[in-house]
């Protein structure tokens, strides 16, 4: 089954948020992603978060359409986004896709990417999902269809880097390695329909955006 989370950072294409909604099978909105959700007309399953983000609006509308809150306290040891990432785990959803991730704080930003480490430990399929970017994380094969002329760049999250290998793009790699803080899988371009990242060894995350 499929989960779309909705965080409170940037949304620029509601129309884009909608389009993924629909495709889901649970919308979980965390704190003020719920004001995101509304706006593009979706109606989350449930809310959950410490509530000091999301418009007094938004609140009534949720109350008025039966739709459950967990509310959990300011002070706490998790984030909304790890609470939100937490419950769609525990419910056993295998395809997430976290949107509002990306915002202004570069410390929650930075956690919400990290976030997709303990769907790939738990074997589950996710991304990230912004108005430029989809950001994947990936320790084992990728395949990018339908982008050609995407760019795409990988970066090393494992201290020993990466070995990968990639076919269809305009750089084409073989069981090359990437050292933890290169800069050497920057800015690759996809020249086929389908583009495949394979890693061979470590983790990385797989960046694909459009200007």
């Amino acid at each position: 089954m499929k989960a779309l989370i909705v965080l409170n950072g940037k949304i620029l294409d509601l129309n884009r948020l909608r389009v993924v909604g629909k495709e889901v099978d649970f919308i979980l909105s965390a704190d003020g992603g719920t004001n995101h959700c509304l706006e593009a007309s979706l109606i989350p399953d449930l809310v959950v978060g410490d509530l000091d983000s999301i418009s007094e609006e938004s609140i009534q509308i949720i109350k008025k359409n039966g739709i459950p809150i967990e509310k959990f306290p300011v002070k706490k040891d998790k984030t909304d986004s790890e609470l939100a990432s937490d419950y769609v785990i525990d419910k056993g959803f295998k395809d997430i896709t976290i949107m509002g991730a990306i915002g202004n704080r570069m410390d929650h930003t930075l956690a919400n990417i990290l976030l997709l480490t303990k769907l790939t430990e738990k074997g589950i399929k996710g991304r990230i999902i912004d108005g430029n970017n989809t950001i994947y994380l990936v320790e084992d094969e990728l395949t990018l269809e339908n982008q050609a002329g995407f760019y795409v760049s990988v970066i090393p999250i494992t201290n020993s880097g990466i070995l990968i290998s990639l076919k269809g793009f305009e750089y084409e790699l073989e069981n090359t390695e990437i050292k933890f803080g290169s800069t050497l899988g920057i800015s690759n371009r996809i020249v086929k329909n389908k583009g495949i990242v394979k890693v061979h060894k470590g983790r990385g995350l797989v960046i694909v955006s459009k200007d």
